[in-house]
Order: C-alpha cells, then sequence, then structure tokens
C-alpha cells in the first residue's frame, strides 16, 4: 500500500477513486486488441494509471510509417521490425515492471477470441479494422464482458463503451458484417488525434474499472481538428442480431487460412492451417539460404528475399512488405518450401 501512495499520490486525491479504487485497478486485467497508434496509447495510459494486468495483442510490426502516431516505440524498433506487441510490453514493462503483461504475436479471429478475452476484466479497441471489431463485439457479448470501441479517420475520431445488458453493443448502430470486398486504402492519420481518441477510451476504462460507472452507449464523437467533441445516445436494438437476437456469425466463420493483403498498410500477411515446429534459430538458418540479410531476434526473424522484407512470426505468421501480390506470391512460395511448412 505504501508503493501505491508515492506511486500514484495525485490519483489517490481524485473523486471517484481514492484507495478504493486504485486497489479495483491493481487487481484488473485489461486486453488492448490492436498495438498500432491507438492501442500503444491506451496501453500507456492504463499502465501509468496501474492496471495490474495488460495482455496485447498484434500481428504486426513496427515500420517508420508508426513512428508519427504510435506511442512507446523509436527507430531501433522499426530498423528491427519488432512486433508491435512485443514493443508495446517493453514500454509498459519500462512504466511499471510490477504489472503483469503478456504480449501475444497472433491474428485475432474466430478461433483465438474468446480465448484472448475469456479472463479480462474490459477490452480495448487498438484496432484499424471492422472485421476485427465485429469479433470483438460477439466475443464480448457472448462473455458478457465490456469494451470500449474506439476508431480513427483523419482530424476524427469516435468512442463508445459497450456492456452487455447494459446498453447496446456496437451492431446496434453499425448493422452490415464487414464485407471482405470492402475499402482496403490506407486511412490518413495524425498523433494528435489518435492520442486524443485513445486517451478518451482509456478514460471510460478506468473509470469503469474503479467502479465511477461511466454511461454505457453513448457515442462520443471528436473533431481533433475543431477540438469539439459531441454525445450521441445510442439505443439498444430489440432486432440486433447480437445482443439481442444472439447470432455469433463472425465467431462462426472460419479464419482466412493463406496469403492475403493486410488493409491499411502497404504488405501481405500469410496464416498457416498448421504451426511451424520450428525454432527461430532454426528459421533463421533455413532462410539464410534465400537470403543475406537475415536477422534473428527472441521470437521473430527478418529477412530480405528479392527485394522484399519479410518477417516471420513463429508460429503461425508470415509477413510480405515492399512488393507487389504477384511478386509477394511467388516470395512466399519460396518461403513455404525452404521452411518445409504447409503450402495453402
Amino acid at each position: 500500500m505504501e508503493e501505491l501512495f508515492r506511486r500514484f499520490s495525485r490519483q489517490l486525491l481524485l473523486s471517484g477513486i481514492g484507495p478504493e479504487g486504485m486497489k479495483r485497478l491493481r487487481s484488473s486485467r485489461v486486453a488492448v486488441i490492436g498495438c498500432g497508434a491507438l492501442g500503444s496509447a491506451q496501453a500507456e495510459l492504463i499502465a501509468r494509471a496501474g492496471v495490474g494486468f495488460v495482455r496485447l495483442v498484434d500481428r504486426d510490426v513496427i515500420d517508420w510509417s508508426n513512428l508519427h502516431r504510435t506511442h512507446m516505440v523509436g527507430e531501433s524498433d522499426a530498423e528491427a521490425g519488432t512486433p508491435k506487441a512485443i514493443a508495446c510490453a517493453n514500454g509498459v514493462r519500462s512504466i511499471d515492471s510490477s504489472i503483469g503483461i503478456e504480449a501475444v504475436v497472433d491474428d485475432v479471429d474466430s478461433n483465438n477470441i474468446v480465448e484472448l478475452v475469456k479472463d479480462i476484466d474490459i477490452i480495448l479497441d487498438g484496432t484499424d479494422n471492422m472485421e476485427t471489431r465485429a469479433l470483438i463485439n460477439e466475443a464480448a457479448v457472448k462473455l458478457g464482458k465490456p469494451w470500449v470501441y474506439a476508431g480513427v479517420n483523419s482530424w476524427y475520431g469516435t468512442v463508445m463503451l459497450i456492456v452487455p445488458e447494459r446498453g447496446p453493443c456496437l451492431r446496434c448502430f453499425m448493422r452490415d458484417l464487414p464485407s471482405a470486398d470492402g475499402n482496403c486504402n490506407v486511412i490518413p492519420t495524425i498523433g494528435t488525434v489518435t492520442t486524443l481518441v485513445a486517451s478518451v477510451a482509456a478514460g471510460l476504462a478506468i473509470r469503469y474499472l474503479v467502479g465511477d460507472n461511466p454511461e454505457p452507449g453513448e457515442l462520443i464523437v471528436i473533431d481533433g481538428r475543431r477540438m469539439s467533441m459531441d454525445k450521441v445516445k445510442v439505443m439498444r436494438d430489440p432486432s440486433c442480431p447480437v445482443c439481442s437476437l444472439r447470432h455469433f456469425d463472425m465467431l462462426s466463420k472460419p479464419p482466412t487460412i493463406g496469403l492475403t493483403m493486410v488493409c491499411g498498410s502497404e504488405s501481405f500477411k500469410a496464416r498457416l492451417s498448421r504451426p511451424l515446429e520450428l525454432e527461430v534459430n532454426e528459421v533463421g538458418s533455413r532462410l539464410s539460404k534465400i537470403s543475406k540479410s537475415v536477422l534473428v531476434r527472441p521470437s521473430w526473424v527478418r529477412a530480405v528475399v528479392k527485394g522484399a522484407t519479410v518477417t516471420v512470426l513463429p508460429p503461425r505468421l508470415i509477413l510480405i512488405e515492399g512488393v507487389d501480390e504477384r511478386q509477394a506470391r511467388q516470395i512466399y512460395d519460396e518461403l513455404i518450401k525452404a521452411l518445409g511448412a504447409e503450402q495453402q
């Protein structure tokens, strides 16, 4: 308790927190799904607030385009292609080494979302696509877990606390399921707005965890250029397919296997149907037969193959950057052969 008073002396003075709220924060478990601009800022804020356990989930790696808006990372992470979840975990650990931290470098899909959030008190949305948000929403409703939706586009952002049975879910006001044929363009963003939106989202999560009871179902609309914030009351839809009818279509949808383009980026990812049964050193050794530039790290391997930057994230993910789709598929076939993995 003495350590809590020393570290969180200013926070303890706040109405709605105090010593009892700090104890609740210290015993809370939070999942941050997506560790880019939104997720890294939310992770930093809840870590500084004193949350006791954080699970950080992301499939991607840090590149140079992330540095202008992603918290707790630097040039060395972009140079090495550090997985975002690991970079974020390192940042949280540097803030408070007593926090329990789990970094998960993987896609979020129908096979693992329930496992990722079933032991969590609240979920924070750091994603950049509606398909993953739809998955989070269905898992949250199914398990009765609260979560904070957050989204950014250009100078604008939206945030909403969703508490199953106490208010609307995401599908109450976003009725159409995401389409695989939807817009996959890179979304313009600026760090000031992503940090602003993340601060609002983290603030709602902290208030919920300490028992300050923020109102669920209020869509907060943020204009980072005009510096305005408005609230729109969202009502629960009695015909909502998820929270009312409990149809979990996204949770029933099999994950995509094989090479696909990563929306919001200029890269491709491949999810293997079977995990690689190779240690990172062996992955590095096999890649050195097709690449003269191989970097081996404790949990990932980066190499340059035919002009493309390739990152292998055992046991199931491969990222290919810097080439078009035709070249990416050729490189993917060569990687599968070199790694002795099952062809997709």
